[in-house]
């Protein structure tokens, strides 16, 4: 690993129960727990500073595991306390670790936790800031996370099921690349029209990013059996592929993470995995590392 650039590492690939989810028998989930190389973390990913220092975006449930597949992807012994925290919305699996950082556990205080300004205000009114200094940020302003970490964070609005807060991807802009972190959004149209693009090459272009990875957490709208899937609204991945079609040279680099537990493309000898990969697109996994 270098020093001289940023190294993004995916922590975790999981829609927001993990893989195995609660209570369910399904093939997936069984494999997983009969298998722990078939099992995903909630989405989380960690970023290396050119000055060493630790990033995390997201904290869920499974943050012991997750730092420590971060401390070996970077070859490190000792287990990577993060100097900054970031949030893109307050979902169940987003934030449900950020307990763990406070005395019952980690015993840190006053660590920079980033989020959009009702993110924050949500957070408070659950009692879930006690171990952070909480600052605001305003969406399409980059801004270090710390000093002399060599890249930045721009936060973009997303329409997603906004009961209690926004939602934002985020965008980790390092050296000589970026990379958007979009896990989750409600739907195409209305995140193209928000942003005011009509398809989401032209979207990635005005971005000016060079990988995206994106929220793929159901194959299609038949996945839920027994749920309205209207009440979980996310692009399906076949809409996704079917709005990008082959993957051209000059594209963006797309990968799939935020996979619900039912999706068949957990499974990469499923039909619907080849269809995504021949197509030149990937599933993303945990462990992956971006250099930026």
């Amino acid at each position: 690993m270098t020093g001289h650039k940023i190294e993004v590492v995916i922590l975790g690939t999981a829609q927001d129960g993990g893989i195995p989810h609660a209570g369910c028998s399904c093939s997936n989930c069984t494999a997983a727990h009969n298998n722990s190389k078939l099992r995903r973390n909630p989405v989380s990913c960690g970023i290396r500073g050119i000055d060493n220092s630790f990033h995390l975006i997201e904290v869920g449930r499974n943050i012991a595991k997750q730092l420590k597949i971060w401390s070996e992807t970077m070859e490190l012994e000792d287990i990577i306390i993060p100097k900054t925290v970031s949030i893109t919305h307050i979902h169940l699996g987003h934030v449900d670790g950020l307990g763990q950082f406070g005395k019952e556990v980690m015993d840190l205080t006053d660590i920079p936790l980033y989020g959009s300004s009702s993110s924050i205000n949500t957070l408070k009114r659950r009692g879930l800031i006690s171990p952070f200094n909480c600052i605001k940020v305003k969406s399409k302003k980059s801004f270090e996370p710390s000093s002399d970490c060599g890249f930045q964070l721009e936060f973009i609005k997303v329409p997603h099921r906004d009961e209690e807060s926004d939602t934002h991807a985020i965008i980790i802009h390092g050296v000589e690349k970026s990379l958007l972190f979009l896990p989750d959004h409600d739907d195409w149209s209305e995140t193209l029209g928000y942003h005011g693009c009509e398809t989401i090459r032209e979207w990635f272009n005005q971005l000016e990013i060079d990988y995206a990875v994106i929220d793929g957490t159901f194959w299609d709208d038949n996945e839920l059996q027994g749920r309205k899937m209207t009440e979980v609204p996310h692009p399906t991945i076949s809409e996704t592929i079917r709005r990008l079609g082959k993957r051209r040279d000059d594209d963006v680099k797309i990968s799939f993470f935020h996979l619900n537990h039912t999706n068949p493309v957990i499974n990469k000898y499923s039909k619907e995995n080849t269809i995504l990969t021949e197509l030149g697109w990937k599933v993303s996994k945990d462990g992956e590392v971006f250099t930026l």
